[in-house]
């Protein structure tokens, strides 16, 4: 009888060398070659629908916050956490590869008169502690983990923050079912989707810090006066504009949008991780590592 092999322990899994593969090679990744283009292009459509989202009051409820607490809040949109944080905070530091995002940010901090918040323009992983940025209470990262080395970026987050880092991805591989069957139909090809919530769990604790992790379900909702307008939207999203794109885009909206107050809405469900550890927490880190 052959003897069964020993299977691979889990302290030889690479967790950081996992992340990047299935990052560079998701459908995402290698649809945009350029992120930081891609979202300056489609800054202003998107800083119009997040405030539809229930995302930033969800998410702020569970960050411990004080009036005195410094925030810094990496790859921070359109100031989707930024703008209602910077009402409750000291002062608000975000880092925004985005022209695009930061010029929405900016607009949208004036309309609330917040005056709290400082900007930089450049990529997280560009980003030098003690030079560009300081110490900071609260580090924090909604759905902008990019980054393909997640290791060298989670480590800087944990090097700046004095009471703890939160961060908030997408939790399961199904969790964007519908939009991956969607973006096969349309681009003719299987969707592969990014590295979600487990791998940055596994790496965490392969280095020392063991994190708490809360799986929620949150709601997106995107409204459209007309139909036509919802499908310009989908072919920007999708970054596709072929007549049978368009094709495949309306039977998806048509099969999935409610009339409310007379515009159209599309609610889409999906489940979320949010990921974090305190540093006062001492029964949450390895000092040994």
């Amino acid at each position: 009888m052959k003897k069964e092999q020993m299977p691979i322990r889990y302290e030889e899994l690479k967790w950081e060398r996992m992340w990047k593969w299935v990052m560079q090679n998701s459908s995402y990744r290698g649809q945009q070659e350029d992120l930081v283009k891609y979202w300056d292009g489609r800054a202003k459509s998107y800083n119009e629908w997040i405030w539809q989202s229930n995302r930033a009051e969800k998410f702020i409820s569970n960050l411990p916050i004080d009036k005195n607490f410094s925030v810094l809040d990496i790859g921070a949109e359109p100031g989707t956490l930024a703008i209602p944080l910077a009402k409750l905070v000291k002062h608000i530091t975000v880092v925004e590869p985005s022209i695009g995002m930061l010029s929405c940010l900016k607009e949208n901090a004036n309309k609330e008169r917040i005056d709290n918040i400082s900007c930089i323009n450049k990529r997280w992983e560009d980003v030098e502690p003690g030079k560009d940025i300081g110490m900071y209470d609260l580090v924090i990262a909604s759905y902008s983990l990019s980054m393909p080395d997640i290791k060298e970026a989670i480590l800087k987050m944990d090097e700046v923050a004095r009471c703890g880092v939160y961060l908030f991805h997408f939790a399961g591989r199904n969790t964007q079912k519908e939009y991956g069957e969607l973006w096969s139909k349309v681009h003719n090809k299987e969707y592969k989707p990014g590295p979600d919530y487990i791998y940055l769990y596994n790496l965490l604790y392969q280095i020392g810090i063991y994190a708490n992790v809360e799986i929620s379900e949150t709601e997106h909702k995107r409204e459209f006066s007309t139909l036509e307008e919802g499908i310009s939207y989908w072919k920007e999203l999708l970054n596709v504009y072929t007549q049978e794109a368009e094709k495949h885009i309306k039977s998806y909206l048509e099969k999935r949008i409610e009339k409310e107050d007379g515009k159209i809405i599309l609610k889409q469900n999906y489940k979320s991780a949010m990921i974090w550890w305190r540093k006062d927490e001492k029964s949450n880190r390895n000092k040994e590592n």
